[in-house]
């Protein structure tokens, strides 16, 4: 590959601190978006473990919630009565055994099983067991006189029967003919004995419907057998009368007989006709394509000999002429032997045509007179059929009425008619029983339910405060959001310091605020082997690989809002650099709010503002002051605020002056202002070799990060990555980085 290419490669990013070493393509913006839209299953877990306080918390509010909610319960005992429905034998003048009892599962029969699941909920029903429980007076707690007024009573009874209707459970137990009859009580006793009060009240309601209806269908039975009689032995004259006249005699038996040979011959028709559509398909075939191809001359044993001897013939008769020529007697005599076969194999092929032709005529005859045969059949049964058909109505009438007058005789004479009327199709069970143990509220339940819930709602609200924080955590986040590569991820003093350091490094980092601070802003001075020291190492060789033809000179560093640490990594950044023996000018460009004074103990009276303001008294070697820590590296701080900080830096004298100590030093690190609360920082990454942007783990919003890099991409700036900083090692997902491991390593 020619090095041209890897001049125009994008930067390449390191798998754990970030480190850059040659150009390779990244992609593009749009493509980061659409990759940071497809979640996946890793990313839901970490989620939940980032999030899982909020989980367990939730998950615990609703235990508890669900689990006094349980205990403040009022128990209840649920009793339980069974009963089987059968079918109801819609035919009362059946006289067939079993005819009531059941024979499937099928649409009417569930559709009347619903029918008595109604009845059994049905306001009367249960109003009626109510009352003979006396709740109703219970309930009201008042005297008869006040019941007189009727809207008063409606208004009590439809009390009575919605407090019953909430506490009865009426059912079916799959695929049987049994319901089921549940109903809550605190009183163990009321369950038990409501339950069987609508078992009695329905059973009695079923036979009392059922006698009234057999009751009305016996008195209509004896009235119409006095009908049936006449009508039966005037059917039984006219069928006498009309076979008299007609005479008729035995017409089952010739009947049979017609139409026997009525079937036969059309059978025998349909076999003639598929026969004949056959040899005429074969014969039509014969006339109209080559005979030869004909399905009875592959057949023919004769035309196949011969066709094999004619192709010897042709293969001598060719082999000879092509040796002795056409002329020569053996040839003429081949010839005449193949003469004579072509003669003999077209006759045989004639006669197979011949044959074909015969057998069609012939199954055309046979089929004609069928044909003629089935007409005159049809005839005789069609006049047979039409002196019969009078008198099998005559006849059918006649077993109608009389199958009748014996059914409704036969049902009027048997002893046992009036138990059967009486019989009904409901069977009792069981009877409720007085429950012991109380079934609501079932408390083991409740609390599995309510712990399931609990960490379903706690995933889900995870997952909704998840998508309404838009504050940046991991460098993959950071990068899919932006597009711009993590070059260098400093991990946060408060959280991981606390896990690693004991003892007098605890003490070390973990002491007032202030000291804190300080100490995360020297780090790489105050601990030059620890893993936040290595960290911006790993930042400087990025900075330093950045280019592949010259070192970046002016390194700006800023950020989006304040407190993201842009000062903290512009110190450590100048500090590293520094102690490669390079002459490093660290300048406090942040003009509204420095602070590089105060983490290095140097004075402030006059500084980089004093220099731009043009007085005439001071020069940059009278405010450049060199650092107390490191020999190469100096100092120019702010100096005092001015009134018009972006003038100042986007002067000729900023200009010059940058110019200048371009020669005088190796490299130049700008602290400066917050991108999205000025402009001194877009104004100086235009002068910038290389400029970093500061995102802090946990506090940037997106919105913000994705403002700041179009700000500094519109103008131009050379924008090369992303510090992460503040990155808690604790965040679920961030093991991919290594820093626990350089730690461990760094104690060996």
């Amino acid at each position: 590959m020619s090095s041209d290419k890897l001049l125009k490669r994008g930067p390449y990013r390191g798998p754990a601190l970030g480190l850059q070493l040659i150009d390779v393509p990244r992609p593009s913006m749009e493509e980061h978006r659409r990759l940071s839209n497809d979640p996946t299953l890793k990313d839901y877990w970490l989620v939940l473990r980032r999030r899982k306080r909020t989980v367990i918390l939730f998950a615990a509010t609703v235990f508890m919630l669900v689990g006094v909610a349980s205990f403040l319960m009022t128990p209840l005992y649920e009793a339980t009565g069974r009963i089987s429905v059968a079918r109801e034998n819609s035919n009362l003048l059946s006289s067939k055994e079993g005819a009531d009892t059941i024979s499937g599962d099928n649409a009417e029969y569930n559709m009347y099983l619903d029918a008595q699941i109604r009845i059994l909920t049905s306001d009367t029903l249960v109003l009626q067991v109510a009352k003979d429980l006396h709740s109703l007076d219970t309930e009201l707690q008042t005297d008869t006189t006040r019941n007189a007024n009727t809207e008063l009573a409606n208004k009590q009874e439809a009390s009575v029967i919605l407090r019953a209707l909430n506490r009865l459970d009426v059912s079916r137990v799959p695929r049987t003919p049994i319901i089921e009859i549940k109903y809550s009580d605190a009183d163990p006793r009321t369950a038990a004995a409501f339950v069987n009060g609508i078992v009695r009240a329905y059973v009695e309601q079923n036979f009392r419907t059922r006698y009234d209806s057999t009751k009305q269908v016996s008195t209509w039975l004896a009235d119409q057998l006095q009908e049936l009689k006449a009508d039966v032995e005037r059917s039984q004259q006219k069928q006498v009368d009309y076979q008299r006249q007609k005479g008729i005699l035995g017409i089952d038996e010739k009947q049979n007989i017609v139409t026997a040979k009525l079937d036969e011959l059309n059978r025998e028709l349909t076999a003639a006709e598929a026969d004949r559509l056959q040899k005429q398909a074969i014969y039509e075939n014969t006339i109209s394509n080559d005979a030869d191809l004909s399905p009875g001359t592959a057949e023919n044993q004769v035309i196949q000999h011969l066709k094999q001897r004619q192709s010897e013939i042709k293969s001598q008769y060719a082999q000879a002429t092509t040796e002795l020529g056409h002329a020569h007697p053996k040839v003429l005599e081949l010839q005449n032997e193949l003469n004579l076969i072509d003669s003999v194999l077209t006759a045989e092929i004639n006669k197979v045509a011949e044959r074909s032709r015969m057998a069609y005529q012939i199954a055309l005859k046979r089929e004609k007179m069928l044909h003629a045969a089935l007409e005159a059949q049809k005839q005789e049964a069609n006049q047979l059929n039409e002196s019969a058909i009078q008198y099998n109505i005559l006849r059918h009438d006649l077993q109608s009425n009389q199958q009748l007058y014996d059914g409704l005789l036969q049902k009027l004479k048997e002893a046992g008619v009036s138990a059967g009327l009486k019989s009904t199709n409901v069977r009792v069970v069981d009877y409720a029983r007085v429950p012991i143990r109380p079934s609501k509220p079932n408390i083991l339940r409740n609390l599995a339910i309510g712990l399931l819930l609990g960490c379903l709602g706690g995933g889900a609200l995870a997952f909704v405060l998840e998508k309404l924080d838009d504050r940046l955590r991991t460098p993959d986040q950071i990068e899919s959001i932006s597009a711009l590569p993590p070059i260098a991820v400093i991990p946060d003093i408060g959280s991981e310091g606390k896990r690693q350091l004991k003892g007098s490094r605890l003490k070390h980092f973990a002491g007032s605020t202030n000291g804190h601070a300080e100490k995360a802003e020297l780090i790489t001075y105050s601990r030059p082997n620890s893993e936040y020291a290595e960290c911006y190492r790993a930042l400087r060789t990025s900075l330093l690989l950045s280019s592949s033809t010259d070192q970046p000179k002016v390194i700006l560093i800023t950020s989006a809002l304040p407190y993201e640490g842009k000062t903290t990594i512009s110190v450590n950044c100048a500090m590293v650099l520094a102690q490669k023996k390079k002459r490093v000018l660290l300048i406090d460009a942040d003009l509204r709010a420095p602070k590089i004074h105060q983490v290095l103990k140097v004075s402030s009276r006059s500084g980089l503002s004093t220099l731009l303001s043009g007085s005439a008294e001071v020069r940059p070697v009278d405010v450049i002051v060199q650092s107390a820590q490191l020999s190469t590296l100096f100092v120019l701080p702010a100096g005092p605020i001015p009134d018009q900080p972006a003038e100042l830096l986007d002067s000729d004298r900023m200009k010059r002056f940058l110019a200048e100590w371009r020669h005088q030093f190796d490299h130049i690190v700008f602290d400066t202002a917050p991108l999205l609360l000025a402009t001194d920082s877009t104004i100086l990454s235009m002068q910038a070799d290389s400029v970093l942007l500061t995102v802090r783990s946990g506090q940037t919003p997106k919105e913000a990060l994705v403002r700041a890099r179009d700000l500094l991409l519109g103008v131009g700036a050379n924008l090369i990555g992303v510090v992460v900083n503040a990155v808690d090692l604790r965040e679920p997902g961030l093991n991919n980085y290594g820093y626990y491991g350089y730690s461990a390593y760094t104690r060996k």
